[in-house]
């Protein structure tokens, strides 16, 4: 009955429904109380890498459950998985609660090292217990967001999952935070930190600002895949989605794969040479 109602309940055209007539509230919380683990931890697997986190709220749990393939996450989740190797070094900007930064962490073993940035303090709190949950001791957490300058600015906590944004956000528009904002490149090398291997971008609309704030680092040789959430609804009116892969193109990524999402977002994942 639980599998049933967990495949109805990610349908898109039951997903659409759901945004127009105003029940992801309703429908999220119903959907919790039937199937959050009764211990509150989620186990789930991917290419045969287990991980477990903690479900604390509904919209977590969406987010969580999203890399089993419920929600259109596994694909790339996978792809990444298959292309890491130990002791690889990864760039997660956008981590929220960790579904990623679990999963690669676990890839690149005790000799690799990830890097995450996540600047909600609650997704943040959250990231750092599933880290402790899964015994990880090979990732390095900054809670702060990455842009093209450096400064201040508001993080709106949003109204759908995973969707707190620097997009269009002004403080006292809403409930959120000030986060601190570091330039890429900058951060990169006040922290003399290593050139990655792969990055991954989720960052609600905010996609062009980051990748522009990590010139430098992505045109790096070392630097092969970019896998990037872009949420063309969300950018700014003259960048597109092809203008996003333009900006990658232009540092390397020879070849770019997009996969159309249900919400009208896609993935791009951008490679260097002919793999």
């Amino acid at each position: 009955m639980l599998n049933w109602w967990k495949r109805l309940s990610y349908r898109p055209e039951l997903l659409k429904l759901a945004h127009r007539l105003g029940l992801n509230s309703i429908l999220r919380r119903a959907y919790f109380y039937c199937a959050r683990p009764a211990d509150g931890i989620l186990q789930t697997e991917i290419a045969g890498t287990h991980v477990r986190f903690y479900t604390y709220t509904p919209e977590e749990l969406r987010i969580l459950e999203s890399g089993g393939g419920a929600g259109g996450e596994e694909r790339v989740l996978r792809r990444l998985i298959e292309f890491l190797r130990p002791a690889d070094v990864v760039l997660d900007i956008g981590a929220n609660v960790g579904l990623y930064t679990v999963f690669l962490a676990k890839v690149v073993g005790s000799e690799g090292l990830l890097i995450a940035f996540e600047p909600s303090r609650q997704s943040y709190a959250h990231l750092l217990e599933n880290l402790k949950l899964n015994g990880l001791v090979n990732v390095r957490c900054f809670r702060k967001a990455l842009g093209e300058r450096s400064g201040q600015a508001w993080l709106s906590s949003g109204r759908v999952i995973g969707g707190s944004s620097l997009v269009h956000a002004h403080e006292g528009d809403g409930p959120g935070e000030v986060v601190d904002v570091m330039e890429g490149d900058r951060l990169v090398a006040a922290e003399n930190l290593p050139v990655p291997r792969a990055v991954k971008i989720d960052v609600e609309g905010y996609e062009h600002a980051v990748i522009q704030g990590l010139r430098r680092t992505l045109a790096q040789r070392a630097c092969e895949l970019v896998c990037c959430e872009v949420h063309p609804a969300q950018l700014p009116p003259e960048v597109k989605l092809e203008t996003v892969a333009g900006l990658l193109k232009s540092f390397g990524f020879s070849r770019i794969d997009t996969y159309p999402r249900w919400d009208q977002t896609f993935h791009l994942v951008a490679t260097k040479g002919p793999s």
